[in-house]
């Protein structure tokens, strides 16, 4: 039964389907489900980072230290005893500039070191400590004379190398009230001096404040590492590319540069220049992981150009962290020339973009417009680290968040959609396979010239229904019929001819037996009829107005009449003729054996072994 054997493919591919939708459905349910819970973590998460932030509003009695400050060009000798002698200026000294901020001095050219210097207010703390936002790029502190705090190191010509950005906490020593404090600072960045905040507090006090402020970008870093995490594990299910790895790239970059930017990454661990790192390249990923999520929506021709922009960013990615690594270049200086090139990507994306803005949906909308925020986050954060714009912390996490829920949606819908079309389309498929095989198993069981029913099938009707025959005692009568001299005509008028004289006993079939009946072309100018529930006597009578009707009908070919052929036929029925209804097709072409010898033109009846009476006399 070769013939059912695509239909049964399919209904197995169909039941595949349903699986795969099914599975695709438990999955989103699962996805959804993982998406509730971190978010009700979230919302718990940013309730405690509230109640901290007030908590610490309540208790740091901070002191900024944003007036009174000096700066002054160069570095200063070193005495014999060890202390830098610009440490023992007095306040009057006109070697000393005054500038608002300790940061980036009038004039710096190519200068690389500079001293600052500010008196500490008189105040009462407990465990009093300088916080610093972060100092460009090393420095040493000095109080009395001498050295109570420093980070990096300064080599014979007063030079170091860059080691981190952290957020620095210096103690003071009792009776500093009153006191010049001097900063020794060296930077080959484009920044020099403090950066920030430069406040005075207590201990216990910041480090509450600083978990204060971290605690938020905590909640969101874990936010967006968990749907790294999930979209991660989706990616890996889907078959089709929407975009899933894309968007996980994107949430561990975004949650790993929030991670390694919050204070309390010191306090986790204390290695600043590793957090950097970290926070480098996190932060050299994300054009990476924007376009390669835009390349997919955008036309074959535009393509091409957000290819080559994340090409681009990888190789940066690569050759900073690879060089700086190595110390040819310090990492410090990659951010200037990534901030430039980032400011160009997003000039080229949205140009890209904003060309397509009509044909993308609704959901690609938004999330170019959730991008479009992220990226004048981005800009106001670059304009805040180049001090184009004063110092303030921007919610960058918050838009990277923003833009990975979004994504992460959007993705999902798109996901979702493409399933239901795959399974629509299979259920198409389907159909249309079955029909074809309907029509090629039509076509297998039926004799292209005739329209009847050809061997093969016969074959299989004829068991089923001698099987019918003895379950139900219901009568059974087959015809063999032959047309007679039917070589000598082909030979006379050719195939073409006989082909049609074929077709006028084949029609003459169909016009004379009922729809029960099973009409087949045996072989050759063979035919054989089967008739279910017919008993020889009916039979006889069908069998003898067809041959009437074959005298009578001329064969026309090609405008030509070429006579008329008759037909010899043999009947066997069950059980009038008694034995098996499996031996009626035996039992038939012996009848028709007898109906050839007595002449043709005629039928016999296989019991009787007798002529059918002609009806024509």
């Amino acid at each position: 039964m070769g013939g059912y054997q695509p239909a049964m493919l399919m209904k197995k591919t169909g039941t595949n389907d349903d699986l795969r939708l099914l599975y695709t459905s438990n999955v989103i349910r699962r996805f959804q489900v993982h998406m509730r819970s971190v978010v009700q973590l979230m919302i718990h998460g940013l309730l405690l980072a509230a109640l901290l932030a007030v908590t610490a509003e309540a208790r740091s009695p901070a002191m900024p230290l944003d007036e009174g400050w000096q700066y002054r060009w160069g570095d200063s000798p070193i005495a014999a005893n060890g202390v830098p002698e610009w440490t023992l200026d007095a306040l009057e000294s006109p070697n000393w500039s005054n500038i608002d901020f300790p940061s980036n001095p009038p004039d710096r050219a190519s200068r690389q070191n500079a001293w600052f210097r500010t008196v500490l207010p008189e105040e009462n703390w407990w465990d009093p400590v300088l916080y610093i936002y972060s100092v460009d790029l090393i420095t040493e502190v000095y109080l009395d004379g001498e050295r109570i705090y420093h980070y990096g190191t300064f080599d014979d010509q007063g030079h170091g190398r860059f080691v981190g950005w952290p957020w620095h906490m210096i103690p003071l020593p009792e009776g500093f009230g009153g006191k010049p404090i001097y900063f020794r600072v060296w930077s080959n960045y484009s920044d020099i001096g403090l950066w920030g905040e430069v406040t005075l507090t207590n201990r216990q006090d910041l480090i509450l404040t600083q978990l204060s402020r971290s605690a938020e970008s905590l909640v969101v870093s874990g936010f967006s590492l968990m749907i790294a995490l999930l979209t991660l594990l989706f990616a890996g299910v889907d078959r089709r590319r929407s975009g899933f790895a894309d968007i996980s790239l994107f949430a561990f970059a975004s949650g790993l540069m929030i991670l390694s930017g919050s204070p309390a990454s010191q306090l986790l661990w204390d290695q600043p220049l590793v957090w950097d790192y970290i926070g480098a390249g996190s932060y050299y990923c994300l054009p990476i992981a924007i376009a390669l999520l835009l390349e997919q929506w955008l036309p074959m021709s535009r393509q091409s150009i957000v290819r080559c922009v994340w090409q681009l960013h990888l190789v940066y990615l690569v050759g900073a962290l690879g060089f700086s690594a190595l110390g040819l270049v310090n990492l410090s200086t990659t951010f200037p020339v990534f901030d430039v090139l980032l400011l160009g990507t997003l000039a080229v994306l949205f140009t890209v973009v904003a060309r397509d803005i009509r044909r993308v949906t609704l959901e690609q909308r938004v999330l170019i417009a959730v991008f479009a925020l992220y990226s004048i986050l981005l800009i106001i954060d670059m304009a805040v680290a180049h001090s184009f714009l004063p110092w303030r912390l921007v919610p960058l996490s918050w838009g990277g968040l923003a833009f990975t829920i979004v994504a992460t949606l959007v993705a999902l819908q798109r996901y979702r959609q493409a399933q239901r079309d795959l399974i629509h389309l299979n259920e198409s498929l389907e159909r249309k396979v079955e029909e074809r095989t309907r029509a090629l198993e039509a076509l297998s069981y039926e004799d292209t010239l005739t329209g009847l029913k050809n061997r093969r099938y016969f074959n299989e009707f004829y068991e089923r229904e001698v099987a019918i025959a003895q379950r139900n005692n219901t009568p059974l009568s087959l015809i063999m019929a032959d047309l007679d001299h039917f070589k000598a005509f082909n030979d006379r008028f050719g195939h073409e001819a006989g082909d049609k004289a074929l077709q006028i006993v084949a029609e003459a079939i169909r016009r004379h037996f009922r729809e029960t009946d099973i009409g087949c072309r045996y072989g050759g100018e063979e035919f054989v009829i089967i008739l279910p529930g017919c008993r020889a006597e009916d039979t006889a009578k069908l069998t003898e107005r067809l041959l009437a009707d074959i005298r009578q009908t001329p064969v026309l070919h090609q405008g030509r009449n070429l006579g008329r052929l008759s037909l010899s036929a043999g009947i066997a029925a069950w059980p009038e003729h008694g034995g098996h209804p499996e031996e009626l097709l035996t039992l038939a072409d012996q009848a028709l054996y007898r109906a050839k010898g007595l002449g043709r033109d005629r039928a016999c009846l296989h019991a009787a072994s007798t002529t059918i009476e002609r009806e024509d006399g």
